[in-house]
């Protein structure tokens, strides 16, 4: 059962936004979730709506950055200027600044339902199994595979056939592919380093070195390759994961198998390296507006319904100097 505070912290994260006007009944003009359910929420309905995915983990953060309402969220992209001259008492120096541009994004909102039937639920409760907690543990789900989804893919509107929101996989603003040298399977460990550094090496290019070998460095990585790095060792039988890691120390990896086949049928792999450069701490990060916002009870004749909500902006690329995106080599 939850207590007050945990009620407080789950508001906080814009989950349940209507829960202040719900009352404890099923009647028709009910705004917002019963607080006798909510009361009754398991740990997993919890952990399915607060659990960071792999589309999270991805993109470094997960944070609320629009209302329900919204249906635009503008994305800042920095770029710094600035010249010197030589020093005089009568000269004029030459300005330093920064030229901000707005990329705009829309706002994806999309439901999920279930429904209560009360003789399922005493046959379903007959063999031990909590009927309520079954229920809305697949709609938490349901919510969540697709906020996952569109963190890498975006959402596309079918009426329009355009992106309302992108994903990491698919964002405009990215830089075009390197290519490794050979496929993983067929490289050696001297091979795999050698790539690996020579994506660093184009990090520290793009940003003029304010990534390098020792910055914060997340490698979101196809799962088929990471498996690769974990399994082939080199001469003094450590894996070329751990290598790795022990060269790059503050490099973290991120397994996706939505990184697997994902450009022209070959896997792929960022490093998206993070710095308070431009005044801006996030290279990339997940918006969205709700988690799990919770529709009207609705009653039927035998048992009720409730729809669940969630919104997002998709991924936001803040920084695209600081990712460097490779894919397999044919």
């Amino acid at each position: 059962m939850l207590n007050s505070i945990e009620m407080q912290e789950l508001n906080k994260k814009g989950i349940f936004n209507r829960f202040a006007d719900a009352q404890p009944t099923f009647t028709g003009n009910n705004i917002g979730l019963p607080a006798g359910i909510l009361s009754a929420l398991s740990p997993q309905v919890i952990e399915n709506i607060l659990a960071y995915r792999t589309g999270d983990e991805a993109l470094g953060k997960r944070e609320k950055l629009l209302d329900w309402k919204d249906d635009i969220y503008y994305t800042p992209l920095v770029e710094r200027t600035g010249q010197t001259t030589p020093y005089s008492d009568y000269g004029m120096p030459l300005l330093a600044g920064m030229n901000i541009n707005f990329n705009q994004t829309g706002h994806y909102r999309f439901s999920t339902k279930y429904h209560y039937a009360n003789l399922e639920a005493e046959q379903i409760s007959g063999a031990r199994v909590n009927y309520n907690d079954m229920l809305m543990s697949a709609a938490t789900e349901a919510i969540a595979v697709e906020l996952n989804r569109v963190a890498f893919n975006g959402y596309i509107d079918n009426a329009s056939k355009k992106f309302i929101c992108y994903g990491l996989l698919n964002n405009p603003d990215l830089n075009e592919y390197e290519t490794f040298t050979k496929s993983f399977e067929n490289m050696t460990w001297q091979e795999l380093m050698a790539d690996f550094a020579k994506a660093v090496k184009k990090l520290v290019e793009q940003t003029g070195n304010n990534i390098n070998s020792q910055s914060n460095i997340r490698c979101v990585i196809s799962a088929s390759m990471f498996a690769i790095l974990q399994s082939k060792y080199t001469d003094l039988g450590i894996s070329v994961y751990d290598t790795l890691l022990k060269t790059y120390p503050n490099m973290k990896f991120v397994p996706a198998i939505e990184f697997d086949a994902a450009e022209q049928g070959r896997n792929v792999a960022y490093f998206i390296g993070e710095s308070y450069s431009g005044g801006i701490a996030d290279t990339t990060k997940f918006g969205y507006s709700e988690l799990a916002l919770m529709g009207n009870v609705v009653q039927t004749d035998y048992g009720y319904s409730q729809a669940m909500s969630a919104g997002t902006c998709g991924a936001l690329v803040y920084k695209p100097a600081f990712i460097v995106r490779f894919m397999a080599a044919q």
